[in-house]
């Protein structure tokens, strides 16, 4: 392999890692948050790209706008999800909660997934939209503009996302239900609707990566459940409850995957469960975990 060869993989990786990140601080943040790992995650985030996708053919317009546009119904689709669907399973013991959860948002995803394929019917199954940017060539590199805008897009939405956790008293209370549930709840905290809010904001967190994913590659109605356990493995291999762990953690998947996909491209889809192992073999609690 070539330096230049090598360095290629390098950005390409990043560039993906940073996708993939972002998706996983919202799935990261609505299980710090709630406790549940909602496995309807990835298929928020194919529905925010059909819904970029439809919205682009029908009018044309820019699609990071039309991303912009569906965050606001990304928010209530979370927040109706968890309130609906969640919710009604609070009262419960916590062993019941926990697995009545997953089964409920393992079921919701498989309707939705369903759903999206029954729409798809007689149409093309992969949907993409046709932006073009010109490509930057430094000594033999290529930098792909498009995916620097995306990178661009997803470090200003995770420091946004930071910003408003640490600064704002929404976001404190966020992470005072995060770290100590009890605690908080004993301050006057609405956990419940603070639960609501975090499905919100990671919902609108995957439908806007999966705005990012119709504009840079493509989204079909299977690729939801693969890419929870992908942003799952990420989660994980960071450390559950670290924001640094899941950036890292993105990073890394997108370079194992760029890196074995070159060589094996049949390899990439499995890359991040390989490298989730070797990693918690060194460090079972994860990069950051505690």
């Amino acid at each position: 392999m070539s330096v230049t060869i090598a360095v290629q993989l390098v950005v390409n990786g990043i560039l993906l890692g940073g996708v993939y990140a972002l998706a996983a601080f919202g799935l990261s943040l609505i299980f710090g948050v709630s406790g549940v790992l909602n496995l309807a995650h990835g298929e928020f985030l194919m529905g925010g790209g059909l819904l970029v996708w439809l919205a682009w053919d029908l009018t044309g317009l820019n699609p990071f706008l039309l991303t912009a546009m569906i965050a606001p119904l990304a928010f209530g689709a979370g927040y109706l999800f968890e309130k609906g669907l969640i919710r009604p399973l609070a009262q419960r013991k916590e062993h019941v909660r926990l697995a009545s959860a997953v089964l409920v948002t393992l079921g919701a995803a498989l309707m939705m997934e369903d759903i999206a394929d029954f729409l798809s019917l007689n149409t093309q199954y992969e949907k993409s939209v046709d932006l073009f940017l010109p490509t930057i060539v430094l000594d033999k590199v290529y930098l792909p503009s498009l995916k620097l805008v995306i990178l661009g897009l997803v470090l200003a939405l995770i420091a946004g996302l930071f910003l408003f956790l640490k600064r704002t008293y929404l976001g404190l209370a966020v992470q005072a239900v995060t770290q100590n549930r009890r605690g908080a709840l004993l301050n006057g905290v609405n956990t419940v609707r603070i639960n609501a809010i975090a499905f919100g904001i990671g919902t609108v967190l995957a439908a806007v990566a999966g705005g990012f994913e119709v504009v840079d590659t493509y989204v079909a109605p299977n690729i939801g459940l693969p890419l929870t356990l992908k942003y799952l493995c990420i989660i994980v291999m960071g450390g559950l409850g670290s924001f640094a762990g899941v950036a890292l953690g993105g990073i890394i998947i997108g370079l194992g995957e760029a890196i074995v996909g070159f060589f094996q491209p049949a390899w990439g889809q499995t890359v991040a469960f390989l490298l989730l192992v070797a990693i918690l073999l060194i460090r079972p609690k994860g990069l950051f975990g505690r």
